[in-house]
């Protein structure tokens, strides 16, 4: 590389291989070689996206401050393109979805059911355009429902604040594009074969008898499991999507890892 300094003795000119000076696109130095001075702002190219070369990257534009990664290399979006590009591959490259398939997403509103939902429609989006632009249309189009599993029996929240997060979701699934997707409401206490009251009643008592918050947290997550499964079944859904973040996945390692040593060391003693 060339730098044109006045101790290098490479005989270079100053430029490196994409023509800008060296020492002007990194940190110098001062006389004594031992204290940085700050040089001009990050270059331009560093904070447009790599995959456009038009726009600003999420960590850029102000949006992501501090975000590492994509979110440094792509812009909006480029990145919901890239994003989608990686879930639709490993859909389709572990074949988790057919085309004879009727797929039931667990929607919650939150940010990783959301992204699961509108790339699962996405999907189904572009499986119905080539169905109607094939001429023999051999294969179907997999359906899409949607389930929010109310939670109001065994919560402190509201009841008011839960009818209005399922009109919220109702609109989100509303402006999905065609063909119409069902919303479904799937209460926990519908895991019994008993009138909603008494399931009710039954689900409290469950919960009572579990003291600790973590040991509550994890029958509320296999309770829900069993409510979305058990309508799975009785509605003809093959496949159940979940959204589940990396951050909530990695707790559920880190409990289960605590949970074994603790059970481990109390059989040994």
């Amino acid at each position: 590389m060339a730098c044109n300094s006045a101790g290098c003795k490479s005989g270079c000119d100053g430029y490196s291989e994409d023509g800008e000076k060296e020492h002007e696109s990194r940190p110098t130095t001062d006389c004594n070689g031992d204290a940085p001075v700050s040089n001009s702002t990050e270059p331009s190219r560093n904070r447009i996206c790599v995959k456009c070369k038009t726009n600003e990257t999420i960590a850029a534009s102000g949006v992501g401050a501090g975000l590492r990664g994509d979110g440094g290399r792509f812009c909006a979006d480029c990145f919901k393109s890239n994003l989608y590009w990686k879930f639709r591959f490993s859909v389709t490259s572990n074949d988790m979805i057919s085309p004879a398939d009727n797929v039931l997403v667990a929607f919650s509103g939150g940010p990783s059911s959301r992204v699961a939902l509108h790339f699962v429609s996405e999907m189904q989006d572009k499986a119905q355009k080539n169905f109607e632009a094939s001429r023999d249309r051999a294969l179907p189009v997999f359906g899409v429902g949607i389930a929010f599993v109310d939670e109001q029996s065994v919560s402190a929240i509201p009841h008011h604040e839960f009818d209005k997060a399922i009109e919220q979701m109702k609109l989100i699934v509303s402006n999905l594009a065609p063909p119409l997707k069902q919303f479904h409401v799937v209460r926990t206490e519908s895991v019994y074969s008993l009138k909603p009251a008494d399931g009710r009643e039954r689900l409290k008592k469950l919960i009572d008898v579990i003291t600790d918050t973590t040991g509550k947290e994890d029958l509320l997550e296999h309770m829900r499991m069993l409510a979305l499964q058990k309508f799975a079944i009785e509605n003809g859904y093959t496949k159940i999507v979940l959204g589940k973040c990396t951050s909530r996945i990695a707790c559920h390692v880190l409990e289960a890892t605590v949970k074994f040593l603790s059970n481990h060391t109390r059989a040994k003693s």
